[in-house]
C-alpha cells in the first residue's frame, strides 16, 4: 500500500518541487533549457545553455580545503584500511583535520 502524498504533488508529476532534495539553481537551470529546448535555432540553444550556465553557482567546492600538511604513511595506511577508502581520500581526511589521525576518524564518521 502506498504511502499518502502531499496534496501539491500529482502522479506522475516530475516537477522539481515534486522531487525531494533537488537543488535549486540546478533546477532552474534545466527547466530553462527544457522550455528554450522547443525552438529549431542551434543559435537560441547555444544562447539559452549559456543563459543555463551563467545561473549555477558553481562556488561550492566538493573538495575540502586541504592544508599542506606532512602526513605520516602509517596514518594514511590506518585510515585507508580501517574505513574502507583510498590512501589519497585519507591523506585528505588526515590533511583537513590537522594530521591527526583521531580527529580524522571522528570527521569521517559525523559526515
Amino acid at each position: 500500500m502506498a504511502e499518502p502524498q502531499p496534496p501539491q504533488i500529482q502522479e506522475g508529476d516530475q516537477a522539481a518541487s515534486a522531487i525531494p532534495g533537488v537543488a535549486k539553481p540546478e533546477t532552474a537551470a534545466l527547466e530553462f533549457l527544457s522550455s528554450t529546448h522547443n525552438s529549431s535555432s542551434t543559435t537560441t540553444s547555444t544562447a539559452a545553455l549559456g543563459k543555463a550556465m551563467k545561473n549555477l553557482d558553481l562556488k561550492d567546492s566538493f573538495k575540502p580545503d586541504v592544508k599542506n600538511l606532512k602526513v605520516d604513511m602509517a596514518d594514511v595506511v590506518l585510515l585507508a584500511d580501517n574505513l574502507d577508502v583510498s590512501r589519497v581520500k585519507a591523506t585528505e581526511l588526515l590533511k583537513s583535520n590537522d594530521a591527526d589521525p583521531v580527529k580524522a576518524m571522528r570527521a569521517w564518521f559525523t559526515t
